[in-house]
């Protein structure tokens, strides 16, 4: 039987044409998007260039104010820029030059933040926003035209500050007798430094109206770095020798711009991996790397009258100064203009002056006594100011004649002289006068000399006298094995022994004696702990307790504590006894970032270097002196940046 024939199937034709047409639905798909991906890089490399544009263009702007131009010439130079960029667009688009009337994001005509197309200058600030509009290719097969772009780029000009801080005034106070402009050439004369050459001898340190403001005058001309001083101030040693100031400190006019606020003697602050054990030669390196790239921040505060303490810098000894016109060296050249630190021209100290008290004061419960007891005050090299003295009662005591009215409770005590300038070495005396109590209760307590210097800069201090009211004969001495306590770190504990002795004629003190630490504490400070906070003097040796005080938190720096020791006496009628032990506790190891010496700045100028050797750099000042280092008056001396948009 003949076989059947079975009739192919149609399906693998069809599914082969199927695949044919995916295929070439795919094809088309796949150049579409390669296509526009081709688009995309194009509008990336479009990007980039106008990136760069734009922040070429900023600088430049900011570059010309830092020049001391105008803001017409400003713009003018920054669109310059754009000129020369846009002409090698990548894509050969030759963007348009952006609008000389800027353009906001709707809504937000006038806030800067919101410029898209323009350029903006505005005090120490430049924007630029540019757009450029590029065709799709590939693009256009799905139905694309064109993208728009834009760029943005905002400078700042902000302070270049170099660790250099510069006499104001030397020969303080002025006036000059018969002296009139032009200035003579004379180092006795007193001077400003950052008035005209012409003018920067007459009036005084806290009137300068007769003095003109320096300017920038004519180019330099290495040749004859004095000419134009009608314009610009007199040349002066801003480094090494022959910059020191007027009150003879070891001060060569490089600072260390990262420890900041001497205060009083607990206050400095470090920036900059600055810390109170970082060796001198540490602090040096560190400082002198700024020459030349400017102080990193943080910045200073607007500078003030009377002076806020971080407007005080740490000054670095003259004999390191060194290193600073190294570094200057290598960075700048006569001619060349900086921003500078300035300071009145006096180098302060902490501490500046040092009250020695008298021994125990003898008063009656009531009565008068004169020349009651003579103490002395004496002062470093650094202080050049006056103390004024006076008295502060007990207030921790209610029994304190002071507090009760048994003393005059405003001005027990005069003081003679009352305003005293203390003198170097022993100091100069002191006399405690005209004393009055009336009713005053029988016992020993504790004053307080109060000495207060206004000027250079306002210090106080506070030191604890004892009087002994009514001839109290049982008596007790507190004394410490230690009169300063050093923690090398926060954290760390201290220790000193505590000694109480009987005194006086009594047999013997005849009670115990309640120790304690007068509040407030220093912030931070960890557990205080006294081996017995209850103790019997004893005669001979006496009787020691150990005081131990954990540091717990405190911030680096010195700190004035005081142990107060108080107790009823054996007498008949026992009598309350008090003394006060000062101490000083120390937290940080003392490097030459913890020194005491510093100067306040004043203020900001730029100067325009005159010479450099291995020993000194001179200068002159050709602005000023502004309070703020960022104002637009010093862009000569600063430095254009690039910031973020917002």
């Amino acid at each position: 039987m003949p076989g059947r024939r079975i009739g192919r199937s149609a399906g693998p034709r069809r599914q082969r044409g199927q695949v044919l047409v995916i295929f070439a639905v795919s094809v088309v798909g796949l150049c579409a998007a390669a296509g526009v991906a081709f688009d995309i890089g194009r509008f990336y490399a479009e990007q980039r260039f106008l990136q760069n544009a734009a922040d070429a263009a900023a600088l430049a702007a900011a570059n010309a104010l830092t020049r001391g131009e105008t803001v017409a010439i400003a713009d003018a130079e920054a669109r310059a820029v754009l000129t020369r960029n846009f002409s090698t667009s990548p894509n050969g688009s030759s963007p348009a030059q952006p609008p000389t009337s800027p353009v906001y994001a709707p809504g937000f005509a006038g806030t800067a933040s919101q410029l898209v197309n323009g350029i903006l200058i505005s005090g120490s600030e430049v924007r630029v926003a540019v757009q450029s509009t590029i065709p799709y290719t590939f693009g256009r097969v799905v139905g694309l035209v064109d993208n728009t772009m834009m760029a943005r780029a905002r400078t700042r000009t902000d302070g270049n500050l170099l660790p250099i801080a510069v006499r104001r005034f030397v020969n303080m106070p002025g006036p000059n007798s018969g002296v009139s402009a032009p200035c003579p050439s004379n180092p006795n004369l007193f001077t400003d430094f950052f008035a005209t050459a012409a003018t920067a001898c007459l009036g005084t340190d806290t009137n300068g109206s007769l003095r003109t403001t320096p300017s920038p005058g004519s180019a330099f001309d290495a040749t004859n770095p004095g000419s134009d001083s009608t314009n610009h101030g007199p040349i002066v040693t801003i480094l090494g020798q022959g910059a020191q100031p007027s009150d003879g400190a070891d001060f060569r006019g490089f600072v260390a711009l990262d420890t900041r606020n001497f205060s009083t003697s607990t206050s400095q602050l470090y920036y900059n991996g600055v810390s109170p054990g970082t060796t001198r030669n540490q602090l040096k390196d560190l400082e002198s790397g700024w020459f030349r790239t400017g102080y990193p921040g943080p910045a200073f505060p607007p500078a003030t009258t009377p002076p806020d303490p971080n407007d005080q810098v740490a000054v670095i000894s003259g004999n390191d100064t060194g290193i600073a016109i190294d570094a200057l060296a290598d960075r700048y050249a006569p001619g060349d203009e900086i921003l500078v630190a300035v300071y009145p021209g006096i180098v302060m100290q902490i501490p500046d002056f040092t009250i020695s008290p008298p021994a125990t004061i003898n008063l009656p419960t009531t009565g008068h006594v004169d020349d009651a007891a003579t103490f002395r005050i004496s002062r470093n090299n650094a202080f050049s100011g006056q103390v004024s003295l006076s008295t502060v009662g007990d207030l921790l005591d209610p029994a304190n004649p002071m507090v009760t009215g048994a003393m005059d409770p405003v001005e027990p005590v005069d003081y003679d002289p009352s305003t005293v300038t203390p003198s170097l070495g022993a100091g100069a005396p002191v006399v405690m006068d005209d004393i009055d109590t009336n009713g005053a209760t029988p016992g020993i307590y504790t004053l307080w000399i109060r000495g207060e210097a206004g000027s250079p800069y306002l210090t106080v201090k506070h030191v604890p006298i004892a009087i002994n009211v009514g001839g109290v004969e049982r008596d007790f001495t507190i004394t410490s094995s230690v009169g300063e306590l050093e923690a090398a770190n926060a954290g760390g504990t201290v220790s000193a022994t505590l000694t109480l002795k009987k005194s006086g004629s009594g047999s013997t003190f005849g009670g115990t004696v309640s120790l304690s630490l007068d509040g407030p504490l220093p912030a931070g400070l960890g557990a205080v702990t006294f081996g017995s906070t209850s103790v019997t003097p004893t005669s001979g040796t006496g009787t020691s307790t150990t005081l131990t005080i954990n540091t717990g938190t405190v911030a680096p720096g010195t700190y004035d504590l005081h142990v107060r020791a108080t107790g009823l006496n054996g007498d008949a009628t026992p009598r309350k006894v008090t003394h006060v032990l000062s101490l000083r506790l120390r937290v940080g190891a003392v490097g030459s970032s913890g020194t005491r010496p510093y100067v306040d700045i004043s203020g900001f100028a730029v100067m325009r270097v005159a010479y450099v050797d291995p020993n000194r750099v001179d200068a002159y000042a050709i602005t000023g002196v502004h309070a703020d280092q960022n104002d637009p008056a010093l862009r000569r001396g600063q430095v254009a940046r690039l910031v973020p948009w917002s």
